[in-house]
């Protein structure tokens, strides 16, 4: 049985679930509203991995290699260019997509998201159906609306 981990309401803990055959894309943001409002509207469709913080998000990414990354870019402990920068520099994880979200982005911040290897920059505050259709299109550009 495939099966992915998950991390605890209270982040103190992981705890195994089923895989169903979904693509898994991994949220990484300090703020919680924001991991329960893309919980709610991704979940449906993706299999989902949560982290709160930029060292939690680059851990999951290299060892669960999911298919899809979101992150915020003003996460603590590691920055989501660093964390981006991190997965690209892993064979494993190199070819991952990365999206990375921000409040107050400048022209400078978005390129500097692209420089580290981000394929798509979304601001805040965010639309999660738009993100929604950014990932789906992402996975399976052939089934873009």
């Amino acid at each position: 049985m495939l099966a992915r981990r998950e991390f605890s309401s209270d982040r103190s803990s992981l705890k195994v679930v089923p895989d169903k055959g979904m693509a898994t894309v991994l949220i990484g943001d300090a703020d919680e509203e924001v991991l329960s409002i893309l919980s709610l509207v991704l979940g449906e469709e993706f299999e989902l991995l949560q982290a709160s913080d930029g060292e939690q998000a680059l851990r999951l990414a290299l060892i669960e290699r999911p298919d899809l990354v979101v992150l915020d870019v003003h996460m603590p402990k590691l920055d989501g260019y660093r964390v981006t920068t991190q997965i690209r520099r892993n064979s494993a994880t190199a070819n991952t997509p990365v999206i990375l979200l921000d409040s107050h982005p400048e022209r400078i911040d978005v390129l500097r998201g692209f420089a580290a290897g981000a394929i798509d920059y979304v601001t805040k505050p965010l639309d999660p159906f738009k993100l929604l259709d950014r990932i789906r299109e992402t996975l399976d550009p052939t089934d873009a609306v």
